[in-house]
């Protein structure tokens, strides 16, 4: 059949026709209306001036169907909304810009917890969130930002100076052109009218035969991006004293009490010293002699001498640790400051951030949170809180005042001792490769009751409801991060800072946790 391209067609002068009634653009509609975006609204009057705005509704809808998809570019969503007909469909044939949708989402940093929590709300009133166990992990993801604008102290400072002098450089070329005038005045030939005209020709040609037109960055930018450099070297020395004056702490504790064990010391050989002086005072008046041998000068004692070698030697170790913490060693990157480099597999290095996602038994995010934190220890304790909150908000959801998490899983990223004992649910922690302890192999019976809470933990997993039970942690978190990444496309963020970063990893676990009641309100009718 030949395809006749020229065939003149209308389509439905409904817009509710143009796509099937079960198609998940409607879902998100619907989902969009029930939600409180009260905060987008509000947001939206503010000014006055100017055109009529968008809707917020629209737009929130307009981003999380982009995110279904995978899709962050605010210029692919803005050619989406001319060329798609179910972007069309959402944005009413509005056809938002880009800068628009750019603009609504940097803006709008704040309300993503609300909405996340409102989601959260939807999928508890549908039944999700089956919290017979609950699993998290944290995965890692680029940030938008260059490895090659990292530098440490020295190189900010030399960035810091160069910038400065080409700002100072800027300075002196228009002192030398405009001397004591303030360079925008009108130039004597402009202010001829009969001039004017001429002159404004000639220099358009002028402009139009430079091969290169622009002349520099401006002084200002050079200003702010030095003073950033500035401020970033002020940030990375005073994260370095604070830890090293909490590295500090053990070891000058320990001098000190060396110090007051020679004083000690010192204080009870002064003492028997002057005991014995006073009795042969006595002995002497009575014209008698004190037997035994005359003790020894006080600095002449051994365990004195011993002592105050020791405190010699501390001392210098103290020295020496204290020369070693001087030395600032940390980085920050010019284009995102809040980054930082993190291990993944292959013993690589990655400029990004720390993405922990909780995850429930059927495969509901209930707690997200993105930190600069490059390993998962310190995170287990903020988790437990986030997951706490969204448990009380699934409560109310489902009227049940019962419900709670049955079990956590960790993997050995989180172990450690404070939160193997920190309050919260009952939890899994793995210790290492095959549940190992310290290198010593799985325990073969069971710990007695004075035994850690390491040993207790390394008995647990080596039962056979232990093991079971942890498997399922690989299946219910990883495949959502794996999820997150793949189908969101949140391998990389699309704009930089900490804020932004997390704005946008609970825009992507919202989306998630929509498709997810999706496909489950509508498996009965489509199994696809």
């Amino acid at each position: 059949m030949p395809v006749r391209r020229d065939e003149l067609m209308l389509l439905p002068p409904d817009v509710r026709e143009w796509l099937a009634a079960d198609h998940v653009v409607w879902f998100l509609l619907d989902a969009v209306a029930a939600m409180d975006t009260s905060a987008l609204h509000r947001r939206s009057r503010l000014g006055g001036a100017g055109r009529c705005p968008y809707d917020p509704d629209m737009l929130l809808a307009l981003l999380i169907y982009a995110y279904a998809g995978g899709l962050r570019s605010s210029r692919v969503i803005e050619r989406r909304c001319r060329e798609d007909v179910a972007f069309m469909v959402i944005s009413g044939l509005c056809r938002p810009d880009h800068a628009t949708i750019a603009r609504f989402r940097k803006d709008n940093d704040a309300a993503m917890e609300t909405l996340f929590g409102e989601v959260l709300t939807l999928c508890g009133r549908a039944g999700l969130g089956n919290l017979v166990h609950v699993a998290v992990d944290g995965t890692k993801v680029l940030a938008d930002a260059s490895r090659s604008q990292t530098r440490d102290v020295t190189g900010l400072r030399a960035v810091a100076r160069r910038l400065l002098d080409e700002a100072a450089a800027v300075d002196e070329d228009e002192d030398a052109r405009f001397g004591a005038a303030r360079g925008d005045e009108l130039p004597p030939e402009l202010r001829d009218p009969q001039r004017r005209r001429q002159v404004i020709e000639e220099l358009l040609n002028k402009a139009a035969a430079d091969p290169d037109p622009r002349r520099g960055r401006s002084r200002v930018r050079k200003t702010e991006k030095a003073d950033r450099a500035l401020d970033l070297a002020e940030q990375i020395e005073a994260d370095a004293a604070r830890q090293a004056d909490t590295q500090l702490v053990p070891l000058s504790a320990a001098v000190q009490r060396s110090q007051q064990r020679v004083a000690r010391l010192w204080a009870a050989a002064q003492a028997k010293a002057q005991a014995r002086a006073q009795r042969e005072a006595d002995a002497h008046a009575r014209g008698e002699k004190v037997p035994g041998r005359p003790p020894r000068p006080v600095d002449e004692h051994v365990r004195i001498r011993k002592a105050e070698d020791v405190v010699k030697r501390m001392q210098q170790r103290l020295a020496h640790r204290r020369a070693e913490l001087a030395v600032v060693t940390g980085k920050r990157n010019l284009t995102d400051p809040d980054s930082r480099f993190m291990p993944v597999m292959g013993g690589t290095f990655v400029l990004g951030y720390n993405c922990q996602f909780a995850v429930t038994a059927d495969h509901l995010i209930i707690a997200v949170d993105v930190v600069a934190d490059t390993g998962d220890v310190a995170q287990l304790i903020p988790m437990l809180a986030h997951v706490d909150q969204a448990v009380d908000r699934l409560r109310q959801a489902s009227a049940d005042p019962s419900l709670g998490v049955g079990v956590a899983l960790f993997d050995a990223g989180y172990a450690s001792v404070e939160n193997l004992t920190a309050a919260g649910p009952d939890r899994l922690i793995a210790l290492g490769k095959r549940d190992q302890v310290a290198g010593q192999k799985p325990p073969t019976r069971p710990p007695g009751p004075d035994a850690t809470a390491i040993e207790q933990m390394a008995w647990r997993l080596n039962t056979p409801d232990g093991k079971a039970l942890y498997k399922k942690r690989g299946a219910t978190v990883e495949p959502v991060n794996g999820h997150v990444k793949d189908r969101r496309g949140l391998r990389r963020f699309a704009r930089r800072g900490h804020t932004a970063a997390l704005a946008e990893a609970r825009l992507a676990a919202l989306t998630t946790n929509l498709l997810r009641l999706f496909s489950t309100d509508t498996r009965a009718a489509s199994p696809a």
